[in-house]
């Protein structure tokens, strides 16, 4: 057939458009290097080895003891995993180890330690209300904050169960800390958002409006 091409069988198509609609359910893309990057998820490998060690169990005893498979608990170890918020709750509560403490390595102080049901609840919260301040339609604040408007949905609806590192980048987003999206701490006040929003970290990401100028 003239200028027809190379026909495109019915498989190829459904398999092109079930990658199409998975990059629009979810588009931000934490690669390999983000985890290998991340201060957090080395903070955690290395409390999870020192924890197993200290145990007196296996591997595999020590994974279904803190909710993980050994496949989960293995990528954890070599920093390739990316944990779900929920999953760091219950890492969090069988050790007895506030979340804050398992992630920065730092002592937990006046900071709160909320669980995961709440962690989630608490995100849904801080993206609504940012929602509301930022004069943006839903379609507009998804594309913001890089995630698709399904995705957004169920953030705003306090349902959803992001990922550790997909949650550093919303938080960069909008601005603030991890641990202000997660409840672990208080909101600051305008003057230090203003200031790191100065920060080489935080500037190479877009503003909302209600944050231009500041």
């Amino acid at each position: 057939m003239i200028g027809g091409g190379p026909k495109r069988s019915r498989k190829a198509d459904n398999a092109g458009g079930t990658a199409e609609a998975d990059r629009r359910r979810r588009l931000m893309v934490v690669t390999i290097a983000d985890r290998l990057e991340s201060p957090y998820l080395a903070n955690l490998a290395n409390r999870l080895i020192a924890e197993q060690s200290k145990s007196g169990l296996s591997k595999p005893e020590f994974a279904e003891f803190v909710g993980m498979s050994g496949s989960q608990f293995r990528y954890v170890r070599r920093r390739l995993g990316n944990p779900s918020i929920t999953m760091l709750a219950e890492i969090s509560k069988k050790l007895r180890v506030p979340l804050y403490e398992l992630l920065e390595a730092k002592p937990v102080r006046d900071r709160k330690n909320p669980s995961g049901p709440k962690m989630v609840e608490t995100i849904g919260t801080v993206v609504n209300e940012r929602f509301r301040k930022s004069g943006l339609t839903k379609q507009e604040f998804a594309k913001f904050l890089n995630v698709s408007l399904p995705q957004l949905y169920l953030i705003t609806d306090g349902v959803s169960n992001p990922s550790l590192l997909v949650l550093v980048e919303l938080a960069e987003r909008l601005n603030i800390s991890l641990w202000e999206l997660l409840g672990v701490e208080s909101p600051r006040k305008a003057a230090s958002g203003a200031k790191r929003a100065a920060t080489p970290k935080t500037s190479r990401v877009a503003r909302l409006p209600s944050q231009r100028g500041a």
